[in-house]
């Protein structure tokens, strides 16, 4: 099981942070969100993740007990 911490509009999807069970990379990862919310599916090809601090990409592995936080890039105006 990996406990993931949400930042920004992704936080007001599925709250501060959700233990995701069966998931060994990023991209198992994204599938499991989009699993649970559409939204996910229009915005992931903008989603960035980061295992212990380090930005990763999708075919990065995750294994239990890492930090691992999914957030939009920041936008400004």
């Amino acid at each position: 099981m990996v406990k993931v911490k949400f930042y920004g509009k992704l936080r007001h999807i599925f709250g501060e942070e959700m233990e995701i069970k069966g998931i060994s990379t990023v991209g198992e990862l994204i599938n499991a969100l989009e699993r649970k919310s559409d939204e996910v599916k229009r915005i992931k090809e903008h989603l960035l993740f980061s295992i212990n601090g380090r930005q990763v990409k999708s075919g990065e592995s995750i294994k239990e007990g890492e930090d691992v936080a999914v957030f939009l890039p920041p936008t400004g105006g």
